[in-house]
């Protein structure tokens, strides 16, 4: 019973993926997910997309990655709105403190980004702090679609290419493209301070 229970789930669940509103909801998911502090993850949908339509995997990356874009921004511009009411609450010296503080992340808004759309960090709180600390918005734009490019791509890549044992092969490489990234960045940085 549980069998029949669990094979009319997963046909529904199949029906809906191929369904003319599902990238669309997928667009949405990944939306949320990069605009509001919510512990959801695009990649498994975006996966189970692709293993239902093969065809349409290179449009299910680009809207993906557009969603995020889209949702990063605007929780970029709510951190940058809600900045501006919370500094004004400060005092004047915690206030030189934050700036000084900010001063030395903005020039890294690409890289900082970059790290944030790739990794398992969660790229919210990135575009959150980011805004907040009013770090270039151009640069934010660019760091978030070449992070969520080589992410989303990644994923995708692997998953047409190995089909359903995409997922364990998916938490193995996020991990291993997070480790490269993290030691990628962190050589620039030893560049960049000597």
């Amino acid at each position: 019973m549980s069998e029949s229970l669990f094979t009319k789930f997963t046909r529904k669940i199949e029906h809906l993926l191929q369904t003319k509103y599902s990238l669309w909801g997928i667009g949405l998911i990944s939306f949320f997910e990069s605009a509001l502090v919510i512990p959801i993850v695009t990649d498994p949908f975006m996966m189970a997309y692709i293993l239902a339509n093969r065809s349409k995997t290179i449009l299910i990356i680009i809207v993906t990655i557009f969603s995020s874009l889209a949702g990063g921004m605007v929780a970029y511009l709510m951190a940058v709105f809600f900045s501006n009411l919370t500094l004004s609450l400060l005092s004047p010296d915690l206030l030189i403190q934050f700036n000084q503080i900010s001063e030395n992340f903005r020039g890294q808004t690409f890289i900082l980004t970059i790290i944030g759309a790739i990794t398992p960090i969660p790229y919210t709180l990135v575009a959150l702090a980011a805004g907040f600390i009013k770090g270039s918005f151009w640069w934010f734009v660019l760091g978030t679609i070449v992070g969520r490019t080589i992410r989303y791509a990644t994923v995708g890549y692997i998953t047409y290419h190995i089909g359903n044992r995409a997922i364990k092969h998916w938490r193995k490489n996020i991990l291993i493209l997070s480790l490269f990234t993290v030691i990628a960045i962190s050589i620039y940085f030893l560049f960049e301070i000597y």
